[in-house]
């Protein structure tokens, strides 16, 4: 008599297998998460600062620079915590810049990492005033053509 038996090998070759396709595709997730706050905090930053340079005003400027700011919270992020940040305007430019961690789980990562990624984004835009860039550009046209369009 035969007995039909399977072996072992099948066994412990499936759990090292599935054990690593599991963490694999864990770390695929959370560095798919993290791109993402990435790429988030980014166009808020973009946002804040282009804002902030388009409106002749100081007054407008800041207005508009508070009420992105203040929409920049923690519900558009997957992972990312502790979101802090401002834009400020000068004469010249507005800067907007902005700070989030990332919580990474693991053992190895609290040693390699701290448990944390920063990600840290900052944009600066140049105010625009298009009065004065129409007056310019009619100044030269009045140059070029002596006085006659």
């Amino acid at each position: 008599m035969k007995k039909n038996y399977l072996k072992g090998s099948y066994t412990v070759e499936a759990a090292v297998v599935v054990t690593t396709t599991i963490f694999v595709l864990a770390a695929l997730i959370l560095c798919t998460f993290y791109i993402h706050d990435r790429g988030v905090l980014q166009s808020m930053v973009c946002e804040a600062a282009v804002v902030g340079s388009n409106f002749s005003t100081e007054e407008e400027r800041s207005e508009e620079m508070q009420k992105v700011t203040e929409q920049i919270n923690g519900d558009r992020f997957l992972g990312s915590r502790e979101i802090s940040g401002n834009a400020a305007s000068s004469a010249k430019r507005v800067t907007a810049s902005w700070d989030a961690e990332y919580p990474v789980p693991g053992f190895a990562s609290k040693y390699l990492a701290g448990g944390k990624l920063e990600i840290k984004q900052i944009w600066t835009s140049k105010i625009l005033d298009p009065a004065d860039a129409i007056r310019k550009i009619k100044g030269a046209g009045e140059l070029l053509t002596g006085g006659d369009y």
